[in-house]
């Protein structure tokens, strides 16, 4: 009986090390373009329910806000970041949406396929990493990543267009961190209006 529960406790080890390693990606370029163009291999092949898995391996975990910010803190910070989460999922779903809007918009022929490249900003490109009085732990280096669309057609390379996304990287993955060069708890710039008063 004891042999039996053992192989079970084994088998169950060896599930749990295989799925993570599924998971997990390594911290360089190539890691982060693996992840992300998961999420778009699923936008790509129409399946909604693996696109939304896919972006929630970009959701920080719970554990971090409570080992890296003061006790009292964390619930609040957790509250902020599932909202700037919330956006980023939206965000990049839409960005992928108007893919074909795009085309058009540019002239391009429907059929052209498009493909996402990345580009992670050199530290000098960087502002580096942010400083809060409420962090109990030091971040993990923020990293700024470029998001391209890019044709992908023979004799055509041309950027249709991108956005600037910040990461941190916990737990073997990328985690959204913030829009742009932005922590997710600095709101968000208001628009400036483009109409003049005078």
């Amino acid at each position: 009986m004891r042999t039996v529960h053992v192989a079970a406790m084994l088998i169950d080890l060896m599930a749990a090390i295989r799925a993570h390693a599924q998971t997990s990606v390594t911290n360089t370029l190539e890691g982060f373009q693996s992840q992300f163009h998961a999420v778009f291999d699923a936008f790509q092949h129409h399946n909604e329910a693996a696109m939304q898995e896919r972006l929630q391996t970009f959701a920080i975990p719970s554990h971090w806000f409570t080992d890296s910010f003061v006790p009292g803190q964390a619930a609040e910070f957790t509250r902020q970041y599932a909202g700037a989460f919330a956006d980023f999922k939206r965000r990049t779903a839409s960005n992928f949406a108007g893919i074909d809007t795009l085309k058009r918009r540019v002239q391009v022929d429907a059929a052209t396929p498009v493909n996402i490249r990345t580009r992670r900003w050199t530290p000098t490109e960087s502002t580096g990493t942010p400083h809060l009085s409420a962090l109990s732990a030091p971040l993990p280096p923020l990293q700024k990543f470029e998001i391209d669309y890019m044709l992908d057609a023979p004799g055509q390379g041309a950027r249709l267009t991108s956005w600037i996304e910040s990461f941190i990287y916990i737990d073997g993955a990328f985690r959204f961190f913030g829009q742009g060069s932005r922590p997710f708890w600095a709101p968000a710039p208001t628009p400036k209006s483009l109409i003049r008063e005078q």
